[in-house]
């Protein structure tokens, strides 16, 4: 195969196939940032279907369609699928529904329904069949070797990111030099001698025969190394995702690959056929979807009746609890406490035993950043980090102020250290010599004695008890480094009224409201960031629970809320506070800064929240297979806090597992049930909302933050090996960007099995508690809350509080749903519920006295 390094190429439109293909690119970006997505998001732009992406996608990565058939008739075997729910989901495929009722149950099916993947009938795949060539062996380990070290946020001795320049301009620094990570004399040339587009134009020309498409060709190329693309392809968009910018594309990227892939093709002898024969690929780019066959429409009705079954269940219990008049003393009186929530499904449990152990708690739930669409610099922070949504694009910083003369905690200045030094010749010899002993000591405790050390990520490590938070700024003060520092009077009032609105709290303040955050820790866990607070662009929402409740406690700000009707006595303290979802923990923050004569006031609701957490702790450790059920709330609290301090513990806590439920609505709603922690909450008045705008408001980031987390453990589940990231247990992490096997893989993208184990693969249903007119009135206007709900990537009920009805979006329409006859189970209490049970529970009421 002849080549000429010197020889250039037209671009041939190539920038602008890379503007349509790179759609199809996973779209999660750096680990420390993990923004749970759907992660068939690019079916879901085409305006396709659930059902629809799922084969289009099955036909792009040769993934799993649905779960194993065996499955399906063991669940509804065991009662898991109603018999109900099978024959509405037959009722909704129509036709004959007694034969497709009779090949469902008997009829001799393959055990999964997978198509063939687009990789392994291309242009790419018959080169390699032709060639011999193993990508994996002779391409992929030069080019990961190269990006990841360019990519490289603090693990390489010498990082390529540490030149000036892109990553094209450094690229031909090196190669025209030392030509690093085994690349080859014919490859350095030819990045030194073209730019990247014309690069590619050249290997195109040389590797494909007439008549090839192109664009078919580069989407091959791209899948080969799909999750190195996807953080490419991001990067480039983002550079801000990286704590340490650096400038790279798709299109570069693509050319170094193919450099690579053309070197080593020339190597193995291949030889390009004259013409290019019919291509399986060609037809993927169409707008429609494959054509369902047999097997298929099988396999979906099937998950359709799987999901009915909890759909029903969980609507059945809403229902016979709606009608049930409120008993909690905080319906009649002033709550003592009132704490304020993230919307997140962990959150659910613990707010569900505050109120079993106290009638005079009250909760409520809202996103976990509160409003506080900010940044954030600690003390010791060389860079601010980001506290609010991925969509939201921050204009204000925070800043932690250390309170008198302090130095760096000796942890960082440790870890600085062995940082600094640990690299150099001498220094690094004696280091390993001498510390290499105590290391392998520490070691033997950490796995014998667990506690907590430098790869512990703790939720609390952000309390910067040394620190005050900088949050107030002067009118027409400007901004320095693109962020304004802190917020002007007006516009903290403007927060803080925003999410009292939207939660329907704007009166009957209690004493004191709890702003509570979360996030989570555990050891030697790359994926830690995927635990903490989506909401706080996964990070620990300390910061933002803190900065709202000192705002919130301000006369000034008191002062412009009063004018908008919102009266907060001056007796009313709100308190931030961080809870820590694996460990059961609670932290009240800033309590030194409110009157000494109200001490006692908050040692009893730090009690109050001791006793909820223990029980929420013993209910979470049902989970862990390998722990016996705990005897004590005692020994959960101990069980659930060694698992974050393990180095070999990979399920720390499951996290969103067995999510599948969004409720907006009075807690009035759902306050009695006992639903698993399968649901996220938002709170809602709808008799407050005449005019649908706080509903709107909510529905907009609720849609793709839920939906997103709820698609993506779905995808994990139905196929991890594709969709998921596989085992944690073979991970390497790779430039403090992302994880892959081995030590040359490619990242992985989507959940871990140890995430996704115990999740039932449901779409999420959102439940909205107002007038169906009203609702009506929101989805007409607001076109991108209506896609997710039309095309069916979630399912959409209203309960109109009015008429007392429930109302299923099936069809394009509303229709009444037939409830009746379904008897929710009842308990006592929680632990009644749940008491040695492993598995998914049944939604059930909760009535004291049963």
């Amino acid at each position: 195969m002849k080549k000429n390094s010197k020889a250039s190429a037209p671009k041939s439109g190539i920038a602008e196939i890379l503007r349509h293909i790179r759609h199809y690119l996973p779209s999660q970006g750096p680990i420390k940032d993990f923004i749970h997505h759907n992660t068939l998001h690019m079916f879901q732009d085409n305006d396709l279907n659930f059902h629809e992406a799922i084969r289009k996608a099955s036909s792009l990565y040769g993934a799993r369609e649905y779960l194993p058939i065996g499955e399906y008739r063991l669940a509804f075997a065991a009662g898991k699928i109603s018999d109900r729910a099978l024959t509405l989901a037959l009722k909704h495929e129509g036709g004959d529904t007694a034969a497709l009722r009779e090949a469902m149950l008997t009829a001799d099916l393959p055990e999964t329904v997978s198509r063939i993947s687009f990789r392994e009938q291309g242009y790419l795949s018959e080169m390699v069949r032709a060639s011999g060539l193993v990508l994996e062996e002779r391409v992929h380990p030069i080019v990961y070797r190269i990006v990841a070290n360019y990519l490289d946020q603090g693990i390489a001795a010498i990082s390529l990111g540490e030149y000036k320049g892109d990553f094209w301009q450094v690229l031909r620094g090196q190669f025209a030099t030392v030509r690093p990570f085994g690349v080859s004399a014919d490859v350095a040339e030819l990045v030194c001698t073209l730019d990247a587009e014309n690069l590619v134009a050249h290997c195109m020309r040389a590797i494909l025969p007439e008549g090839a498409d192109a664009e078919v060709f580069l989407l091959e190329v791209l899948m080969a190394a799909r999750g190195w693309s996807g953080v490419i392809a991001q990067v480039e968009d983002r550079p801000e995702y990286l704590n340490y910018p650096r400038s790279i594309s798709l299109m570069q990227y693509l050319a170094l690959y193919l450099a690579v892939l053309l070197h080593e093709l020339d190597q193995s002898g291949y030889v390009k056929p004259a013409t290019a024969g019919e291509n399986a690929n060609r037809n993927f780019f169409s707008a429609n979807s494959p054509v369902e066959s047999r097997e298929e429409r099988i396999f979906r009705i099937w998950h359709e009746a799987f999901e009915l079954s909890f759909y029903l269940d969980s609507l059945a219990a809403l229902k016979a609890n709606a009608v049930q008049k409120r008993t909690r003393s905080a319906a009649e009186k002033k709550a003592a406490l009132q704490a304020v929530f993230c919307i997140d499904d962990r959150e659910s449990s613990l707010r569900r035993y505050l109120e079993e152990l106290s009638d005079n708690v009250e909760t409520f739930a809202t996103p976990g950043f509160f409003g506080i669409d900010a940044v954030y610099q600690g003390p010791f922070d060389a860079i601010s980090i980001k506290q609010c949504p991925v969509p939201v694009t921050p204009r204000h910083r925070i800043r932690g102020v250390t309170r008198g003369k302090r130095k760096l905690p000796i942890s960082r200045m440790e870890l600085n250290f062995w940082h600094r030094y640990a690299n150099k010749l001498w220094l690094g010899w004696i280091i390993s010599l001498v510390f290499g002993l105590v290391s392998l000591i520490r070691l033997a405790l950490s796995i014998h004695r667990p506690s907590k050390s430098f790869a512990t990520a703790s939720s609390f490590a952000a309390r910067e008890d040394l620190a005050d938070l900088h949050y107030e700024r002067a009118e027409g003060e400007p901004m320095r480094e693109g962020y304004f520092d802190g917020y002007t009077v007006p516009e903290m009032a403007e927060r803080v009224a925003r999410v009292l609105k939207q939660i329907g709290l704007t009166k009957s303040f209690a004493p004191v409201v709890a702003i509570v955050g979360h996030g989570s820790t555990s050891t030697n866990n790359p994926y830690f960031a995927a635990y903490d607070c989506g909401a706080c662009s996964g990070r620990p929402g300390l910061v933002n629970a803190r900065a709202f409740a000192l705002m919130a406690n301000r006369a000034d700000v008191r002062a412009i809320l009063k004018q908008q009707g919102i009266v907060i006595p001056h007796t009313t303290l709100f308190v931030g506070a961080i809870h820590d979802t694996a460990r059961d923990e609670i932290l009240l923050l800033d309590t030194d800064k409110f009157d000494p004569t109200r001490v006692a006031e908050f040692t009893e609701i730090e009690k109050i929240f001791a006793r909820a957490l223990e029980r929420n702790a013993h209910e979470r450790t049902r989970r862990f297979a390998i722990v016996d059920f705990p005897s004590s709330y005692a020994k959960a609290v101990r069980e659930a806090r060694l698992r974050t301090e393990m180095l070999f513990e990979p399920r720390p806590e499951y996290n969103h597992a067995t999510n599948a439920l969004a409720i907006v609505g009075r807690r009035s709603l759902s306050e009695n049930l006992f639903l698993d922690r399968r649901a996220f909450y938002n709170s809602y008045d709808p008799d407050s909302d005449r005019d649908g705008s706080i509903l709107n408001g909510i529905l907009t980031p609720l849609m793709p933050v839920c939906g997103g987390i709820n698609l993506e453990y779905l995808f994990s589940r139905l196929d991890n090996r594709i969709y998921g990231a596989g085992s944690k247990l073979p991970h390497n992490v790779f430039s403090l960007i992302g994880v892959g096997n081995g030590s040359e893989g490619d990242l992985r993208t989507g959940l871990p099995e140890q995430m996704i184990e115990i999740h039932d693969p449901v779409r999420l249903l959102v439940l909205v508690e107002q007038k169906k007119e009203i609702v009506l009135k929101v989805l007409q206007a607001n076109t991108a809350v209506m896609q997710w709900i039309e095309k069916d990537w979630v399912k959409f009920c209203i309960y109109d509080h009015t008429r007392k009805k429930f109302l299923w979006y099936h069809d394009r329409k509303f229709e009444d749903l037939d409830l009746n006859g379904i008897q929710p189970p009842v308990f006592s209490d929680s632990l009644s519920a749940y008491v040695k049970q492993r598995e998914n529970i049944r939604p059930a009421l909760i009535r004291k006295g049963a």
